[in-house]
């Protein structure tokens, strides 16, 4: 598996799955693990995911997990072409970009 400070490239044959945990209440819609199929994706697509994928690498860089039950989670993982993981990071949302967050709203559920 990748360091989780350096995610892997993306290709048409990774899937990116993305998964919000965690918070005082929860909204079973919200919970819902989504999945993003880069081959459905389109190179500049791609490109502007590695990017979000690297800023939200770089954020978490070096942090302690920080305090409070209401925190929520983004958990991110990608897979290769065989269905393996090959990277796994879990983000403070508030460090994540809002592009990546709408990423998620968009994306497939599971």
């Amino acid at each position: 598996m990748s360091d989780a400070s350096h995610p892997p490239r993306l290709t048409s044959a990774s899937v990116l799955r993305l998964k919000r945990e965690g918070g005082l209440a929860h909204f079973p819609g919200l919970a819902r693990p989504r999945r993003l199929d880069c081959a459905r994706c389109s190179e500049s697509q791609r490109a502007e995911l590695q990017r979000l994928l690297e800023l939200v690498a770089e954020s978490c860089r070096g942090d302690a997990e920080p305090a409070g039950a209401d925190r929520r989670w983004l958990q991110l993982s990608v897979e290769d072409d065989s269905g393996c993981e090959i990277w796994k990071l879990c983000a403070v949302e508030e460090s994540v970009p809002v592009a990546l967050l709408e990423w998620w709203r968009r994306a497939d559920s599971e």
